[in-house]
């Protein structure tokens, strides 16, 4: 019997490896994933641990968004790289009118 393919569970676990690697390029050294799940542990998320990151950056595990604000700042990245990959590819919301018009606010 074939297995049918798993769907990913969030869209930011290969930005995350990325972003992991390149954080290890930054700073001379190598990030593991074990040692990123102990940043992690060390700012608050003490149920990290290096299998939580690996089922991240495989897109097996969903993550919370306070999840992602940490891995965001443990990893030295914003959220929006985390998301899309590159922060240019943002949605752009030139279409979205103010609510209020200016003066109307007091």
């Amino acid at each position: 019997m074939k297995r049918l393919p798993t769907l990913r569970q969030n869209a930011c676990g290969k930005y995350v490896r990325m972003a992991r690697i390149n954080y290890g390029k930054r700073h001379y050294t190598k990030m593991t994933q074990g040692d990123l799940a102990a940043k992690l542990q060390l700012k608050g998320l003490d149920h990290f641990d290096r299998l939580t990151v690996c089922r991240i950056e495989n897109g097996i595990r969903q993550v919370s968004d306070i999840e992602l604000k940490y891995l965001a700042v443990a990893l030295e990245v914003s959220v929006e790289y985390l998301l899309y990959g590159r922060v240019d590819q943002l949605p752009s919301f030139d279409i979205i009118e103010p609510i209020v018009a200016e003066g109307e606010l007091r």
